[in-house]
């Protein structure tokens, strides 16, 4: 039987929360919230007066719930950086010169062209000797050179910039990026180049996060001294150190589309690992005294916490970090350890901390991983009783994974649209495998520093545990089905499965035959709304011309099929990224990729293409990249007219060759040209779409 009192973290979380949500979807400040909440306290310790009148027995859990709602609203609203007084992009300047002085707030990211920084702004102003306070983070990006490649942690500079918000996707249900940095307090972005920043200051004063990025930086050359080979460095200090900079991308697909990108990006699981290591020395220890079991809480303390901050204190990491404070901190004052309390009372402290963290994949994927594996694992590894001690390690290893993989199913759909088949596989060599990796790379570390033949013996060893995890991940990528993707599933259905998970939870922790009725109800219901979903998939007619910067895409959909137009010099990955979203939410199975500058004659029942003149059912379409080659004595006639990579063309000779009803300017024209075309389109009143301003052109209809 559920026993609240055993639980109280539970209860003040869920109401927490929904003041967090409630917080983030409406973005209103409530006036004297602060006074409020004092009321509230105040009338709290006056119900404690009525606990003995059983008809007042509700007042106390009110006041509680509502005082927690309240602090996650007013703890949220206060989060935002856009609601300080002091924000930077609330200091204008007077002559339009606009300087911003900044500290580097984490460690820079080196890109093909340029120095990615997230800058901490302390002042803003006109000139040097104006500079106000001011608040505020920067998503910086500094042209490469020499200089911005030295910048480090802590560094102060200068920069003469205009900044911009980060705007919305341009293409459909592609991912927003904007919102992602939202989250993490992020919401101006600036391109400074040459000359145009100086170094005021280099870091003088201590701080314990430098310091932990200049320990991953040190450490991870130390595993580049060892570790030669590209794909196993770039996976040993992603594991061991979370620096990820460096993995192959096709490496990091291998790893998830097999169901074990967890493995490079520290988690909680490698918290786990590092715990049970350290744990398992202390407790062979000999000659402890009385105060041993806080000797032993604080050097447990000091390692999980020094390794979240080294390797970056992600939410998983840090969520994990605090859960086993919490399990290491109630053993040393022999209290009773209750794991969901101890789950929900982490979770609790971190929001508090930052209540963005609710909304972040990692931190969603995390807890729901170990809530699974703490509830269904037991469960199912009880369906199966192995005798043999290495096959019942085996079904053990495979049935958390399953726990994990179940509980955590419905988000994985909604974010990455795609599933693993092999995740239990992958799972059972990997996360033991992980284990040892990370054992051997502490070891390297230490040993590196005093005993160099040593070290080379175990980074041997480590290089070979990486090469065996590597060559499993590539081979399962390479088995058939090794991955079910396109799977695409809205919030809405993400939210009814896990009530179907609540519900069978609750069917068997009570035995209860009508929540297991209620399952199977919401069940039909998701069932229901794939149906419908598919039809609708099977009657879509679509156009849609990608906003992808200095090229063209078109795709035409036809049902679950997709003609596809884009120019010869589009990268894979950047098509991928703007138009793989919409494939999947309009339930695209096959799509036929044609290249622009090829001659292409493509014949279809419902899709014609040659020569740049297409038409899709009835919708006519011409792509023009060049000077009008059209000797005919009637105009033709056209729905949409595309100009792309800036043709040589007058509007006036257009409209005597093509008889149209929408110019669409596409990214790939020079913006000089493309406003003066618009500037003639509104003189002549002809109506135009522009597709790098105002983000994809889509058309609907049905034949």
């Amino acid at each position: 039987m559920l026993n609240w009192r055993e639980i109280p973290f539970v209860r003040l979380l869920l109401p927490f929360v929904v003041g967090i949500l409630l917080a983030i979807q409406f973005d209103l400040q409530i006036p004297g919230l602060p006074v409020a909440l004092l009321v509230l306290v105040a009338l709290q310790l006056l119900s404690q007066k009525l606990r003995g009148l059983y008809r007042y027995r509700w007042m106390p859990g009110l006041l509680i719930n509502l005082t927690l709602l309240l602090l996650g609203y007013g703890t949220t609203w206060q989060h935002d950086e856009l609601h300080n007084t002091h924000h930077f992009s609330k200091i204008s300047a007077s002559d339009g010169v606009k300087l911003l002085l900044g500290e580097v707030a984490d460690a820079p990211v080196l890109k093909e062209k340029w120095v990615k920084i997230e800058l901490q702004i302390l002042g803003s102003g006109s000139s040097n000797d104006s500079l106000q306070a001011a608040s505020g983070n920067l998503l910086l990006y500094l042209q490469r050179d020499s200089a911005a490649e030295l910048l480090a942690y802590g560094d102060e500079i200068v920069l003469q910039t205009e900044t911009t918000t980060i705007e919305p996707p341009a293409n459909p249900h592609a991912f927003d990026y904007g919102r992602y940095l939202n989250f993490q307090n992020i919401h101006y972005q600036a391109f400074v180049k040459n000359g145009s920043w100086a170094l005021v200051q280099k870091r003088s004063r201590f701080s314990l996060f430098g310091t932990a990025i200049l320990l991953q930086h040190r450490f991870t050359e130390t595993l580049r001294k060892h570790l030669e080979t590209e794909n196993e460095f770039a996976v040993g200090a992603a594991l061991i150190f979370g620096y990820r900079s460096e993995v192959p991308e096709d490496v990091l697909t291998a790893y998830s589309q097999t169901g074990a990108i967890h493995i490079l990006a520290v988690s909680g699981m490698h918290v786990g690992i590092l715990f049970f290591i350290i744990n398992f020395f202390l407790k062979r220890v000999k000659g402890r005294g009385k105060y041993w079991r806080w000797v032993k809480a604080g050097i447990l303390l000091a390692i999980i916490w020094s390794f979240a901050l080294i390797t970056g204190a992600s939410p998983s990491v840090l969520r994990s970090t605090t859960m086993f404070s919490f399990i290491i901190l109630a053993e040393a004052m022999g209290r009773n350890k209750n794991f969901y309390n101890t789950l929900t009372a982490s979770a609790f402290c971190l929001l508090l901390y930052d209540p963005y963290w609710l909304l972040s994949v990692s931190f969603q994927l995390s807890y729901l991983a170990v809530f699974g594996i703490v509830y269904f694992q037991p469960k199912i590894a009880g369906l199966w009783v192995i005798e043999n001690k290495v096959g019942n390690y085996l079904w053990q290893l495979t049935s958390v994974s399953l726990a994990a993989q179940l509980m955590t199913l419905p988000f994985t759909l909604f974010y990455f649209h795609q599933f693993p088949t092999y995740f239990w596989l992958s799972s059972l060599v990997l996360v033991p495998l992980s284990g040892f990796e990370m054992g051997f790379g502490l070891l390297l570390l230490i040993l590196d520093q005093f005993w160099a033949a040593g070290a080379n013996v175990v980074c041997w060893m480590l290089w070979l545990l990486l090469k065996i995890g590597n060559e499993t991940v590539l081979f399962l990528q390479r088995m058939p089905a090794a991955v079910v993707s396109g799977i695409w599933i809205g919030g809405n259905v993400a939210l009814l499965l896990y009530l179907c998970l609540g519900s069978l939870m609750v069917a068997i922790s009570f035995r209860k035959f009508r929540w297991l009725l209620a399952a199977l109800g919401l069940l039909l219901v998701v069932g229901a709304n794939f149906a419908f979903s598919e039809f609708k998939h099977y009657t879509n007619r679509q156009i849609t011309i990608y906003s992808v910067y200095k090229h063209t895409a078109i795709d035409f959909f036809d049902g679950e099929k997709a003609w596809s137009l884009i120019d010869s010099s589009l990268e894979t990955k950047t098509l991928k990224y703007a138009a793989e979203g919409n494939r999947f939410a309009n339930g695209i199975n096959e799509v036929e990729t044609m290249n622009l500058g090829d001659s292409i004659n493509v014949t279809d029942d419902h899709f014609f293409y040659k020569n740049g003149l297409g038409q899709f059912y009835e919708k006519r379409l011409y792509v023009l990249s060049g000077p009008v080659d059209y000797e005919g004595d009637e105009k033709v006639k056209l729905d949409f007219l595309l100009l792309r990579n800036t043709p040589k063309v007058e509007l006036e000779d257009l409209l005597q060759t093509f008889d149209f009803q929408l110019l669409v300017f596409d990214s790939s024209n020079k913006k000089w040209r493309t406003d003066g075309w618009k500037a003639e389109c509104d003189s002549l009143g002809v109506s135009y779409f522009d597709v790098s301003e105002e983000g994809a052109l889509v058309v609907d209809f049905k034949d």
